[in-house]
């Protein structure tokens, strides 16, 4: 995606057409990367709204020479998300304990599965963990950034993604094992 520099200094001086233009540019790129993040569906218009609200009120603090303008948005949308989800959110998870153990040879699931059934199936990995693992592997946050956007030291931020990786493992493990299950069954019928 690039936004031109023309459109974004037209969005500094706050010209609507401009800023309408910028927002229908963004708007599927940070839909996307925010609904990673949101704990309620319902919620995310609202959390993208805010999103964009911070966007065009700290326009004239992006830098160019700090990297592209939609890297710059999506950083102030995942932002926005988070402190969204901390407002409404009423429960917050207790971390966990594992027992952690050699798991073997990966399974063939982890070739054979969409992007979008992995996807589904990471929303199921506690919040916490999701979280630290979703910036860091897909949004190449670093362990220190993903600690000062959570609010949880580095250690931990370390430990959450190691948890969330062992987790999702086990998952699709478990997965390709109902998979093979659900195949016998059909073959012996």
């Amino acid at each position: 995606m690039n936004v031109s520099v023309e459109l974004i200094k037209q969005c500094k001086v706050k010209d609507r057409r401009s800023q309408k233009e910028l927002y229908h540019q963004l708007l599927p790129y940070l839909k996307a990367v925010c609904q990673r993040y949101i704990i309620k569906k319902v919620d995310l218009m609202d959390a993208l709204q805010e999103s964009f609200v911070l966007i065009f009120k700290n326009i004239d603090q992006y830098d160019s020479s700090k990297g592209p303008f939609h890297s710059w948005a999506v950083r102030i949308a995942i932002n926005a998300t988070f402190n969204y989800n901390k407002r409404v959110s009423v429960n917050n998870e207790d971390e966990f304990q594992l027992n952690f153990h050699d798991l073997g040879s990966e399974p063939e699931v982890f070739k054979n599965m969409s992007d979008e059934e992995l996807f589904l199936l990471m929303k199921e990995m506690p919040k916490n963990y999701f979280d630290v693992f979703n910036l860091f592997v897909i949004d190449c946050f670093t362990h220190e950034e993903i600690a000062e956007l959570l609010d949880i030291s580095i250690p931990l931020s370390r430990k959450r993604l190691s948890r969330g990786r062992y987790w999702l493992k086990n998952a699709l493990i478990k997965n390709a094992k109902i998979n093979t299950s659900n195949l016998s069954k059909k073959i012996n019928k």
